[in-house]
């Protein structure tokens, strides 16, 4: 898998009335613990994406998928450039 084109990145977020859609590439970042009202669906297309979720932290490498759900606490970490694509959908 790759990473995002260009194009696509420059689009950022695509809104919908029942689920937005976003892709990134992120390096050298991490967030601290949050969480969002949506339930997100994360697919990595590059890299890895280090999830801590319910206190614990897993890799989630490309061509994965992982479910982060709306109100869970979690944090993220990217150490490589790591390419992502997340469905947020609304509850």
């Amino acid at each position: 898998m790759a990473h995002i084109p260009a194009a696509l990145l420059t689009l950022g977020k695509i809104s919908s009335e029942f689920c937005d859609v976003s892709v990134a590439t992120r390096e050298n970042l991490c967030t601290p613990a949050h969480t969002h009202p949506s339930t997100n669906y994360v697919l990595v297309s590059a890299g890895t994406l280090y999830l801590t979720l319910d206190g614990m932290e897993r890799a989630v490498t490309a061509g994965e998928w992982c479910v982060i759900a709306a109100g869970a606490e979690h944090a993220e970490r990217f150490e490589e450039a790591t390419s992502v694509l997340v469905f947020w959908l609304k509850n």
